[in-house]
């Protein structure tokens, strides 16, 4: 491979275009930095003196052979390929790696030609085979990565991978028009959600979905059927190519027989009557890609996904047994009639269900025809599965696939790395999103005075901000109680001005106004770092964003001020070990580096933290009755929920769990909290890639099959147990009137809808998490934030490291900086003056 005759210097700016190559993969001068990845197959050496099995023996500690191969070696490469396609080049020379830290160091770099791209993957792939057998592992293992880095491409990154070579198969990507067609499918879900939170009166949103050929694919039944009139007829070339295969319609068969190159003839009617439908049949169906992911999406929307299908009745056992295997039982399910009118019977079950539909989606020309007439208001939508003949209309979607959000990098489409914005993980697709394990001995290690630096330019614009939000108050003229709540439900401390209306705050701040006291406010929180998964955190200490919080407090206080001079107090109400059981040993550290940033920040004059069992106590709660309390009200649950496993068919568990549940109205429902402990329950870390295991078990928990079976089985166990703690705990708390904490003082609420005559409280604006259930990050405007750590990873934010962790193995960083705040392995100077905490 000839170098492109390139400069250094140009080929180095056209890899600063893309966010993630600069991470992986650099231009040097020379051809001395890096292993050469062909010289490490070299086997004119004794076994023990082979290269790559004296790399091997120095990998990290934690690393299988394969893995610490895949990881170090073989990812890196199939990303930066990757990432110079997207930009229209490729590697020219020997491809060069530092194995230390996965950077790939290229000699130079060639125009992407079409017809050298094939040639150049398949020399690529055969060395990377060898590398990952040489290492002990599997081709399955090379094809996993190229899978995982492979999907989700751009309509013209899928362009340049074109052709044949070894990771065509691989190659995927969702059409631009499916991607908008279902995105605003969910979108009308969700605005018609809000309307009905409104006004309940407006109907549910329905998404109606048929089954065969588009929820469900028959693959198996279709090559059965062909297999079958092969036999019969000694049409032997069906066996030969059946990458493509007929629709259940007639139109679908000429395109079939066109794609084999054979003659038409009139075997469709002895095919269509070899297709099976009964029970053994159809549990070999298997979902469309996406669906499951489209489902969560509408439901999360606000809507609900109902399945209407020309499956007649007698067919409905062996369906809902499929469905439920799959995770979509829970899903309404209407059959037809034998010898009905299929289109009419759909248009007609619709109109009976309770709501209203916003779309549909249908294979076949009749039924779409008669939904469009049915519910012109409804979009309806021609489904085209890829995989078989029969729809020709425009506009056809051939999967339900979607690209995850954020929007993957690398990959052609953004340009930029982005927060999530999800409220859970159970929002994001974490089974697709990149871990990057070379990422851990590739970030930024600040010193003692950068750190210092950045806590006082962050407390610094707070304060002046809160001084200058004051003074507007001021200004206007009010004063005493009003003033006070003009500053409180301004818009960087995001109030709800209808949950804290103007006359709740006069009768919580008449009395210190009259005496002249620092207005008081009690805060839950803060509990422990959530780390138990590491898709929130990747450890158990507080990071930026506790102290960012702590310094929106002094934002707060600096307000108040200047419209009342004696500020605030606040009391925090930590609770590591109160909701759920924790050791000591598992939130100790977390608190201790909590009252250092106390003190770090000087919020430790106006904040108090105590232990909520400890503060109940003091206020006569009658602690020592909780344990007799909390066991009667665990066992109440234990009694109602009895038989139910979640580790054996978690839906119909869940599903029971919801008609079982002894809560009263208004009370926690235990479905509801069981879908949002199930992200904060701790995970065994087997070592190796530390987000790698969490983020297989987590694509899916609730899919019981596979290797992962048994760490999901254990994790719905695990969540079954502590949502019953918890919600025994809710009932101890009210029972013994932990309420009387907040009296007298005004109730900070966490909450993004805070029950009326709370204040709502938004430490970090932007950020959809608390600062204890994510890891801190900065913003494009070098604003702070919290988000997820698996989808900050994968949006490619470097780790930043306090000076505390230097020299040491701790993969926990301070904070994430997005890729154009870090140059080479410094931060951008200009973070240390500009960093702020973000308004609303």
């Amino acid at each position: 491979m000839n170098g492109s005759g390139l400069l250094p210097a140009t080929a180095r700016e056209i890899i600063a275009r893309d966010p993630l190559l600069p991470r992986y993969c650099r231009v040097a001068g020379s051809t001395s930095s890096g292993v050469e990845l062909r010289s490490l197959l070299v086997e004119d050496f004794d076994d023990d003196e082979r290269p790559l099995k004296q790399l091997l023996a120095s990998r990290p500690d934690g690393w299988s052979e394969p893995g610490y191969v895949l990881e170090f070696l073989i990812r890196p490469v199939v990303i930066t390929v990757r990432g110079l396609l997207a930009l229209d080049w490729l590697p020219a020379g020997e491809l060069r790696v530092r194995p230390r830290d996965g950077m790939v160091v290229l000699s130079g770099l060639e125009p992407a030609d079409p017809h050298r791209c094939p040639q150049l993957i398949v020399e690529l792939h055969e060395l990377l085979s060898k590398l990952i057998e040489s290492a002990g592992g599997e081709l399955d293992d090379l094809e996993r990565v190229l899978a995982e880095e492979l999907c989700d491409l751009s309509d013209r990154l899928l362009s340049a991978l074109t052709g044949h070579h070894p990771w065509r198969p691989f190659v995927h990507g969702v059409p631009e028009h499916q991607q908008e067609l279902l995105q605003r499918v969910l979108r009308l879900i969700r605005d018609r959600a809000a309307a009905r939170r409104k006004d309940p009166s407006i109907p549910v949103p329905l998404v109606a979905l048929d089954l065969d050929f588009c929820a469900l694919h028959p693959r198996e039944r279709v090559r059965a059927a062909l297999e079958e009139v092969s036999r019969r007829h000694g049409v032997l070339d069906f066996a030969f190519d059946l990458s493509l295969l007929p629709g259940l319609y007639e139109a679908g068969w000429r395109p079939f027989l066109e794609h084999l190159g054979l003659p038409d003839d009139d075997l469709y009617p002895e095919f269509r009557s070899a297709i099976g439908w009964e029970r053994d049949d159809l549990l070999t169906d298997e979902p469309a890609p996406g669906v499951r992911s489209f489902v969560r999406d509408v439901e999360d929307a606000g809507g609900q996904v109902v399945l209407v299908t020309g499956r007649r009745h007698r067919m409905r056992a062996a369906t809902s047994e499929l469905l439920a295997r799959h995770g979509l039982g829970h899903l309404p399910l209407r059959t037809t009639e034998e010898r009905s009118d299929v289109a009419a019977q759909k248009v007609a079950a619709l109109r009976e269900m309770p709501g209203e539909p916003i779309a549909a989606f249908d294979d076949e020309a009749d039924n779409l025809a008669a939904l469009r007439a049915g519910f012109p208001e409804a979009l309806v939508v021609p489904v085209a599965a890829p995989e078989f003949t029969g729809v020709d209309e425009p506009g056809a979607i051939g999967t339900f696939e979607v690209l995850p959000q954020p929007m993957p990098l690398g990959r052609g489409h953004a340009t930029r790395p982005q927060l999530s914005h999800a409220s859970s993980p159970a929002r994001l697709r974490v089974g697709e999103f990149s871990t990057r394990p070379t990422w851990w001995s590739n970030g930024v290690q600040l010193t003692a005075e950068q750190r210092a630096a950045i806590v006082r330019a962050l407390r610094g614009n707070a304060l002046e901000a809160g001084r200058r939000l004051g003074e507007r108050v001021r200004d206007t003229g009010d004063g005493g109680e009003s003033a006070i709540w003009r500053v409180l439900v301004a818009k960087p401390f995001g109030a709800s001005r209808p949950a804290y209306p103007p006359e709740h705050a006069e009768r919580d701040l008449r009395p210190v106004v009259r005496d002249g006291l620092p207005v008081p406010f009690v805060l839950l929180g803060p509990p422990t770092k959530q780390d138990g998964s590491r898709l929130k955190a990747l450890g158990g200490r507080p990071d930026l964003g506790e102290l960012a919080m702590l310094v929106r407090l002094l934002q707060l206080d600096a307000a108040v001020r200047v419209v009342h001079p004696p500020g605030i107090r606040v009391t925090a109400l930590a609770d590591p070990s109160h909701f759920r059981y924790r050791s000591a040993d598992r939130y100790g550290g977390y608190h201790a580096d909590f009252e250092r940033m106390l003190a770090e920040t000087g919020a430790d004059e106006l904040v108090r933290v105590r232990n909520i069992d400890e503060a109940a106590t003091e206020v006569g709660c009658e602690h020592h009755r909780r344990p007799e309390l909390l066991e009667f009200h665990r066992d109440r649950y234990e009694t109602a929920l009895a038989g139910l496993d979640a580790g054996e068919d978690p839906f119909a568990a869940l599903a029971a769990a919801d008609e079982r549940d002894p809560a009263l109205p208004g009370q926690p429902r235990f479905v509801e909290l069981f879908r949002s402990v199930l992200h904060a329950v701790d995970l065994p870390h087997p070592g190796g890639d530390p987000l790698a295991h969490a983020r297989g078990v987590y694509a899916d928990p609730f899919d019981l099959r596979g290797e992962l079976r048994e760490p999901r089985r254990e994790l719905l166990r695990q969540t079954w147990r502590e949502t019953i703690t918890y919600l025994a705990n809710k009932h101890v708390d009210a029972e013994l009137d932990y309420s009387a904490l907040w009296r007298g003082s005004v109730r900070m609420s966490l909450s993004l809808r805070p029950v009326p005559g709370r204040l709502r409280f938004v430490p970090l604006g932007g950020a959809a998490v608390m600062p204890w259930h994510g890891t801190a990050a900065l913003g494009d405007n070098h604003e702070v934030s919290v988000d997820f750590a698996v989808s900050l990873v994968h949006q490619g934010f470097v780790p930043v490291w306090s000076p505390a962790d230097a020299g040491t193995d701790v993969i926990q960083p301070w904070f994430m900086a997005p890729p154009h705040a870090v140059r080479g392995r410094e931060l951008d100077p200009v973070v240390f003056e500009r960093v702020r905490i973000r308004n609303k």
